[in-house]
């Protein structure tokens, strides 16, 4: 028997696939047979009163389907600001309004601005829920080039609290009263089913 080179053999492989309709492919492959006919508009004829006026032609236009959102009640917004002084050297902590029965609040973003009497006191600032034993979220900051006192909290991220939580923001400073800390919390109230 006489074999014939690869290089042969795939040249007559691609002049047969060529020469192959489409149809008989999708059939040999066991695929579902491509009809053109399918995608074609519905056509519908109507009598007309002369032999040579055109035909009336309707087409079917598929209507979309009505979409009912559900929950958009159930999704309020949620913005609240706080602001205190503290004197305490060490700690300075501010509470926002508890989560009401029969809701969760999902904080998105929290926005907060810490002022320290000393420069390069402030060690952590944590987001944590009704007391300060709580597990704690440590939420990055930045100092400000203007003020060396002066920092900002940027934190975007997913906080859940459920009925009955007081959301706490507690920053912590070397042996230095923190002036003042102002937080901005956003987000959305569910109401639970």
């Amino acid at each position: 028997m006489r074999s014939i080179p690869a290089r042969t053999a795939l040249r007559f492989m691609a002049l047969a696939c060529a020469a192959t309709p489409l149809l008989a492919l999708a059939q040999r492959a066991e695929l579902p047979p491509i009809h053109p006919a399918a995608a074609r508009p519905v056509v519908a004829r109507t009598a007309t009163a002369g032999p040579l006026a055109a035909p009336a032609v309707t087409t079917a236009t598929p209507r979309a389907a009505a979409v009912q959102v559900v929950d958009d009640d159930a999704h309020a917004p949620y913005k609240e600001g706080v602001f205190t002084n503290c004197t305490v050297a060490g700690v300075c902590t501010v509470a926002f309004t508890t989560v009401p029965a029969g809701h969760r609040r999902i904080v998105e973003h929290l926005s907060c601005s810490v002022y320290v009497s000393t420069t390069g006191a402030l060690r952590y600032v944590a987001f944590l829920a009704n007391s300060f034993t709580a597990p704690r979220d440590f939420v990055p900051y930045t100092r400000s080039a203007a003020d060396a006192g002066q920092y900002f909290v940027h934190a975007v991220e997913l906080f859940p609290f459920d009925a009955g939580e007081t959301p706490l923001v507690y920053a912590y400073a070397d042996t230095s009263p923190i002036q003042d800390l102002t937080c901005t919390i956003t987000g959305r109230d569910v109401v639970l089913p």
